[in-house]
């Protein structure tokens, strides 16, 4: 059977309409039967009637509902399956991890990026994707039991995938950019769990320090985990190195923060033959800048400049600008308010008689002084009932001249002052990787309590950052990120794309939806065609 066009011509007018047709020899010859007039279809009705009499084992569905067995999250899964295999994530886990293991430490990776939750919560997650179309995990192993044991084989072999995991990077660093955060545990804590300066204001939890190495490509190289309540100051020279022995590296540079430098640091660092670049924390730069009596003002046309140099040995370069010279006037007058204000509510306490004791009026403007950390800036007196604030007029003053100012030290006497600002500003990279961490791969809190499990977590978390970190940068350099589109909404989008599970004729097929808003920003930039189901399980199968 066909369908057939006909029509006739009465005075100039053509006229007819569309027919089932069916042909049959009789005597020898071929006849057509007009079997039905199905004129009154409309196209795209006829085209798939048309489909059908073309493919014998073709089935008409009234009720396609009743065929869709279910829809699976696709593009996001897929998409950094794909990535996994560009970076070389899955090569390297591959030479350390068994198949079973290789397939659950993906799953927790992909967890880490697009749905951050507990190990159990993980596996309830992974299993309604697609994620299992690409791996041969059988269903009992989908457990957290078994996401444990692969986790303890990662920590058997982290040696040899940071190994590696730095050939990767490309080379023999000669920066090393080095900082440090902090991470709260909630419920048991392990050993290091300690109490101590908080950067996530959660004093009242147990944590440990997480420092990190990054070389001047933004990818890690190194990172260690240490006590909760240590100084930042007294992980510098165990990491430098740790750092320089492991990978045999005659000549670093070594770049850290604010509060890194000591004279048992420096000394250290340069017998280890390992140069520096540090920047003094506020008090030291005011120190220095009063005792050399340098006014920062003199140089502001000509930022960065050295400012003074201490023989061959180290050079204090002033650097700034005038976007952060706003900046810190509106954080440095926060703290002036904030200073103020806790003081006030201790002044109007007084004067309401809610407080007359002389040590409690005492002992209360302490803690609330100290708590605003404006202690620097703000005194108090009480005498006979009357309670009064002091502000240190010279040391607001010293501290404001300072706003948009910073002051680096380093042993590269011979570097130019622009290189050397320019290579501590790449420390951007490493406070992004703990933005990174806390807010998209959310490492926080922790919730194993075992030492090595807690390092493998924290470890699976970095290397979730480190690939969400390189798509970023990608999409960054074809200019795709702006006010509007935003990582987040790349992964919103990549999770829009679908794949349905049809039932036809006690046959499941796989379909992947045809709509996929950011087609040409995959292919362009990414180098990936149009999800299809066979030709993605052939190109990022675990």
């Amino acid at each position: 059977m066909w369908i057939k066009r006909c029509a006739s011509v009465y005075k100039g007018k053509i006229s007819g309409g569309w027919w089932l047709v069916k042909s049959y020899r009789e005597n020898g010859k071929v006849k057509h039967k007009y079997i039905e007039n199905i004129s009154h279809l409309s196209v795209e009705q006829r085209d798939g009637l048309k489909k059908i009499l073309k493919n014998p084992k073709a089935i008409v569905i009234d009720n396609l509902k009743e065929f869709i067995r279910r829809g699976y999250d696709y593009g996001d899964i897929v998409f950094f399956l794909y990535m996994m295999h560009q970076l070389g994530v899955m090569d390297v886990l591959s030479k350390f991890l068994s198949k079973k293991a290789l397939s659950l430490i993906v799953a927790v990776l992909l967890n880490r990026i697009l749905k951050p939750s507990s190990k159990m919560e993980a596996i309830s997650w992974i299993k309604g994707t697609a994620f299992p179309f690409f791996c041969s995990l059988r269903k009992k192993e989908y457990h957290p039991n078994r996401v444990y044991e692969a986790m303890d084989e990662v920590k058997d072999n982290m040696d040899g995938i940071l190994e590696e995991f730095y050939k990767l990077s490309g080379g023999k660093p000669l920066f090393l950019l080095y900082d440090i955060t902090s991470i709260y545990f909630e419920g048991g804590a392990v050993k290091k769990g300690k109490r101590g300066y908080s950067r996530d204001h959660r004093p009242d939890r147990p944590q440990v320090l997480l420092g990190i190495v990054l070389n001047e490509k933004g990818f890690p190289v190194h990172f260690e985990i240490f006590d909760g309540n240590l100084r930042d100051k007294d992980t510098v020279e165990g990491v430098a190195k740790k750092v320089k022995e492991r990978f045999n590296i005659e000549r670093i540079i070594f770049v850290g923060d604010r509060g890194m430098i000591s004279i048992d640091n420096v000394e250290e660092i340069i017998n280890a033959d390992l140069g520096y670049i540090m920047a003094l924390t506020h008090e030291e730069a005011k120190g220095l800048l009063e005792e050399k009596k340098i006014d920062p003002f003199l140089f502001d046309k000509r930022l960065p400049v050295t400012v003074w140099q201490d023989g061959e040995d180290a050079k204090y370069v002033l650097c700034g600008s005038e976007f952060r010279r706003e900046r810190d006037r509106k954080v440095f007058g926060s703290l002036l308010e904030k200073g103020r204000e806790s003081l006030k509510v201790v002044q109007r306490m007084v004067e309401k008689g809610r407080l007359k004791k002389h040590e409690k009026v005492i002992r209360r403007a302490q803690k609330k002084l100290t708590k605003s950390g404006a202690e620097k800036y703000f005194d108090f007196r009480y005498e006979n009932g009357i309670f009064e604030i002091i502000e240190k007029v010279e040391a607001i003053r010293r501290a404001e001249r300072l706003c948009g100012y910073y002051i680096l030290k380093t042993s590269e006497t011979h570097m130019e002052d622009y290189d050397i600002e320019v290579h501590y500003k790449k420390l951007q990279e490493v406070e992004r990787c703990f933005r990174d961490l806390k807010e998209l791969i959310e490492v926080r809190p922790i919730g194993h309590w075992k030492d090595r499990r807690v390092e493998t977590h924290i470890f699976l978390c970095l290397l979730a950052q480190v690939i969400l970190a390189w798509v970023r940068k990608k999409l960054k350099e074809v200019g795709w990120l702006g006010r509007y589109n935003t990582l987040e909404r790349f992964i919103n989008l990549l999770g829009s794309v679908k794949i349905n599970k049809l039932l036809i004729e006690k046959k499941e097929i796989l379909v992947v939806q045809r709509e996929n808003p950011l087609e040409t920003v995959l292919l362009t930039n990414f180098g990936l065609l149009s999800f299809d189901y066979e030709r993605d399980k052939e190109g990022c199968s675990i």
